[in-house]
């Protein structure tokens, strides 16, 4: 048996104290470094753990609002012989129609070009042999925002008995510009329909609600059933019928309630 010096022994627990040390600082600094992690967040539950506790609930809110913006697209689309004479034509019809929108009080900057289109007419009725060209068509649209609703009906006779035969109409639709005050009716909605459900959750589970810990919110605007407004598309008889509609503004938020 071998007998070790003491001040070799003493030596020796020094190094073995200070090894465990730094074990423990090491694992001290990687334990506080995981919690304060930017994806890592922990609560204490009553003292007693570290797990999230709260009570998540998604709240619905619904606020609906008559249209003050109307939009259609109108244009005129030509058929002729040769590229020349369809583009010739198409562009008087249509210069013709966005006079007739302008004359209307509609201000330049609510009237844009959306759709110029030039292509070749094919006859497919010779199944022995390729299609054979007959005319080229041409289309020019624009795409108008109407500010003024009750011109709505009056701006569209006029822009198609401007185009003539060859006028086109399409995609009327209605939205709401300014949603401010329709969302926030919404916005209280939503939350009152998140607290309900976070209350009865926390009566069913047997605690009680604490204060919002985290609030998220997403909105959205859609048309729904038509409801069409005085005044509009009814001055005169024999003018096109447009209901405008009424606009739904929704509001959704995602509540998390602390317990206590």
């Amino acid at each position: 048996m071998t007998t070790r010096p003491l001040h070799s022994l003493r030596a020796f627990a020094t190094l073995a104290t200070c090894g465990v040390l730094a074990a423990v600082a090491a694992f001290a600094a990687v334990f506080a470094a995981g919690c304060k992690g930017d994806d890592v967040t922990i609560e204490a539950s009553g003292g007693t753990g570290t797990e999230v506790t709260g009570v998540t609930v998604t709240g619905h809110g619904e606020a609906h609002v008559a249209p003050d913006t109307g939009y259609f697209e109108v244009g005129v689309q030509v058929t002729a012989a040769t590229v020349e004479a369809a583009r010739d034509r198409a562009a008087t019809l249509a210069t013709a129609v966005i006079a007739s929108i302008k004359q209307n009080g509609v201000d330049s900057k609510d009237v844009q070009t959306t759709n110029l289109n030039i292509q070749p007419q094919y006859d497919y009725s010779k199944n022995s042999s390729a299609p054979t060209i007959t005319g080229y068509i041409v289309t020019n649209t624009v795409t108008v925002t109407v500010r003024k609703l009750d011109t709505f009906s009056k701006l569209i006779d006029d822009a198609t008995r401007a185009g003539g035969n060859d006028a086109r109409v399409q995609n009327v639709r209605f939205g709401v510009e300014d949603t401010a005050k329709a969302a926030e009716e919404a916005r209280k909605a939503a939350m009152a329909d998140a607290r309900t459900k976070a209350e009865q959750l926390a009566k069913l589970g047997g605690v009680s609600l604490g204060k919002p810990r985290s609030i998220a919110e997403t909105q959205g605007a859609t048309p729904v059933y038509p409801a069409g407004i005085p005044g509009v598309a009814r001055d005169s008889a024999g003018s096109t019928p447009v209901e405008t509609g009424t606009n739904t503004v929704t509001v959704d938020v995602t509540v998390r309630w602390a317990i206590e």
